[in-house]
C-alpha cells in the first residue's frame, strides 16, 4: 500500500499549480503539517483554505484531518520500517511488477511535470552555447554521463568529469556564450552548490534538473527542467524511480534537439559510426 508521500507525488504533476507548491510544502514539512489547523496551513503557504480541502480530495483523502492522519502513520512506518524497497522473500514476478509499476508511474509524472516552453528554452541554450559542461554527483552522475555521450555523438562541444576539482578547473574557464547543466533530485549536493556559486560570480549560464523546485538553488539558476521522485525510501540499495525521471528528461532535451537538427545530428551520427566502425576494424 502507497503512503501518503508517494501518493503526492504520483499525482502532483497532474494538479494545478497552487495545489502543487501545496504538496511540495507538506513533503517538505510534514511535522509542521501535522501539528497545524488548515487555517494556519494556509497561512504558512499562501495558499487559500478551499485549496487546500481541494487538495485533500484531489489526493483521495477524507479531509485535512484525514491527510494528518495518513501523515502521522507515515511518519510512523518510516521510523519502525526504514527498508522497504520489497518485502523480504518477495518472488522475482512480484518484483518485476512492482518495478514496472514504479517506472511507469515516475515517467507519467515527468511527463505531466516537464513544462513544454522550458524544454524549448532549454534547447535554445543548448543550441547557442559555445561549451556545455554537465555535472551530477552519486547516481546523478550516471545521468550526467549519459547526457553527455548523447549529445556528444551529435555534435555538441559538451563535457562530463566525475572527479568534482576537475570539474570546477573546467568550470573556471568557461565564459558567458557557454552553459553549466546540473543534475540534482533534492537539489541539496553541496557539490553543485559550490558549482553554482563559480557560474555566478562568471556569469555562466545554468540550467538544473531536480525534482526539487523549493531547493535554494532553483531560484538561482537561469532555466529549471523539473524531474519527479515518487518517494523512494531513505534507506534502499540505490536510485532507482529518481534516476528513470532524469533519464527520461535528458532524453526528451536529446530529441528534442534532434528533431530541430535532423540534417546536422545525422551527418555528426554518421561520422560518430565511421569512427566506431574503424575501432571494430582494427581489432579483427
Amino acid at each position: 500500500m502507497q503512503n501518503i508521500f508517494s501518493i503526492i507525488n504520483g499525482k502532483k504533476a497532474q494538479l494545478p499549480k497552487k495545489e502543487q507548491l501545496l504538496g511540495e510544502y507538506i513533503i517538505a514539512n510534514p511535522e509542521s503539517v501535522i501539528s497545524s489547523s488548515i487555517q494556519k496551513l494556509s497561512k504558512d503557504t499562501g495558499i487559500s483554505t478551499a485549496t487546500i480541502v481541494r487538495f485533500c480530495r484531489e489526493i483521495g483523502t477524507n479531509g485535512f484531518g484525514d491527510l494528518k492522519l495518513q501523515l502521522v502513520a507515515a511518519r510512523s512506518s518510516a521510523s519502525n520500517n526504514d527498508y522497504h524497497e520489497f518485502d523480504a522473500g518477495e518472488g522475482i514476478a512480484a518484483i518485476k511488477n512492482t518495478m514496472a509499476a514504479r517506472f511507469k508511474s515516475v515517467i507519467e509524472a515527468t511527463q505531466g511535470g516537464l513544462n513544454d516552453p522550458s524544454v524549448e528554452k532549454a534547447i535554445q541554450k543548448i543550441d547557442t552555447s559555445a561549451s556545455i559542461l554537465v555535472y551530477g554527483a552519486a547516481a546523478s552522475g550516471l545521468v550526467a554521463n549519459d547526457m553527455c555521450q548523447k549529445f556528444m555523438r551529435i555534435g555538441k562541444n559538451i563535457s562530463y568529469m566525475p572527479d568534482f576539482h576537475v570539474t570546477l578547473a573546467k568550470l573556471a574557464s568557461f565564459t558567458v556564450n557557454d552553459l553549466l547543466v546540473l543534475i540534482s533530485n533534492d537539489g541539496k549536493t553541496t557539490e553543485i552548490s559550490d558549482l553554482l556559486k563559480v557560474a555566478d560570480e562568471f556569469g555562466i549560464p545554468t540550467l538544473l534538473l531536480t525534482a526539487n523546485p523549493r531547493a535554494s538553488i532553483a531560484k538561482k539558476v537561469d532555466l529549471v527542467l523539473l524531474t519527479q521522485d515518487i518517494g523512494e525510501p531513505a534507506i534502499r540499495s540505490g536510485a532507482t524511480t529518481s534516476l528513470i525521471s532524469q533519464l527520461f528528461v535528458v532524453d526528451v532535451l536529446v530529441f528534442s534537439y534532434l528533431s530541430t537538427h535532423t540534417d546536422e545530428v545525422l551527418k555528426n551520427l554518421k561520422k560518430s559510426n565511421q569512427a566506431t566502425d574503424i575501432h571494430k576494424n582494427k581489432r579483427k
